[in-house]
């Protein structure tokens, strides 16, 4: 399966996916970054060429790798149909740069031009193609072992976490890694368990409910977590069976937090505070929601860099139907 040539007029099948890039080198890898996705690339060499385009560019998808800035992003979302989705390929940046990308409706997907990137190209597009959504083990080796624990209290949350720290120490991951990895595991259970759970009426259950309060009650269904460990990497996800949070939720609890003027703490900041921690302490956060049924988060840290930059923030959504149903009681 090879590239194909741009065909700015021509009706294109969803798994053609359009690759843009200014440098040949980077268009190539992009090419081959959504043919190892399971796609067919249709390459444009610059942003400038969509401008032959009579009307929006007949794609669902679009991988565009430029230099990052919001107007350079703008030549291609301007260009694409109502519903297409954009994934941004950038030099490393951070996580303010990140977010205002994603407040473009059309932007989903942002990852950084590394080797990394590319290989998160090719998990990104393999999820638009399959439609397979959930699941740590995309952002894994093939066959790496993966562990599981399910918890509905705060007692099986403090379980948990002692269960996926010792077994990154027992891995040899090193120490200031592990605090990072049980920092995210604490923020991404307490949203799971306390946050996400509503009532018949859709009314948060525990929003009333005083923290201390809280940690003798159940939730009303049970979370998960999934950890595993990589020759350079740990991996955590937590899933949900509510499916509440979405992108404009983390972008507002992530702004808030980039922008306040005033110290943040846990009683204003609630579960935006564990946003934007998480999103401080991971190298990648993955949000994958079926919207009503489930949401889980993914997070991978790298074990040979102290404090890794975040390289990739990403958001994927069910567009609805029964697939939605089986993904949470799977979890």
């Amino acid at each position: 399966m090879g590239p194909e040539t741009l065909a700015l007029t021509a009706p294109a099948p969803t798994q053609r996916i359009l690759a843009i890039a200014d440098d040949p080198t980077t268009l190539k890898r992009l090419a081959d970054a959504i043919q190892a996705g399971g796609a067919s690339p249709v390459l444009v060499r610059g942003a400038n060429m969509l401008d032959q385009a009579p009307g929006p560019l007949p794609f669902r998808f679009a991988v565009y790798a430029w230099d990052g800035t919001q107007k350079g992003m703008e030549l291609v979302t301007a260009k694409m149909r109502d519903g297409a989705q954009l994934v941004g390929v950038t030099p490393p940046s951070n996580l303010a740069a990140f977010t205002k990308l994603l407040s473009d409706p059309r932007c989903n997907h942002v990852l950084t031009a590394d080797d990394n990137g590319y290989h998160m190209v090719s998990v990104t597009v393999q999820k638009f193609v399959t439609g397979d959504l959930f699941g740590i083990e995309k952002y894994l080796p093939k066959d790496t072992p993966v562990h599981l624990t399910r918890l509905r209290e705060y007692k099986g949350r403090t379980a948990a976490i002692d269960e996926v720290l010792g077994y990154a120490e027992k891995v040899g991951v090193r120490r200031q890694i592990r605090s990072a990895i049980g920092q995210v595991c604490e923020e991404l259970l307490m949203n799971a368990l306390y946050d996400a759970p509503v009532d018949e009426k859709g009314n948060p259950i525990f929003a009333e409910i005083e923290i201390k309060a809280r940690l003798d009650k159940l939730s009303p269904r049970p979370v998960s977590i999934r950890y595993a460990a990589t020759e350079t990497g740990f991996a955590v996800s937590v899933r949900d069976r509510f499916g509440r949070l979405d992108k404009a939720t983390v972008l507002r609890y992530i702004d808030k937090c980039l922008h306040s003027s005033q110290q943040i703490d846990r009683k204003t900041y609630g579960a935006g505070l564990g946003i934007y921690l998480i999103a401080n302490a991971a190298a990648q956060f993955v949000l994958n929601v079926a919207p009503g049924m489930a949401t889980e988060v993914v997070c991978t840290f790298d074990r040979k860099t102290a404090r890794a930059s975040l390289r990739a923030l990403s958001v994927f959504v069910y567009p609805g139907g029964q697939t939605q149903q089986q993904t949470a009681q799977a979890g």
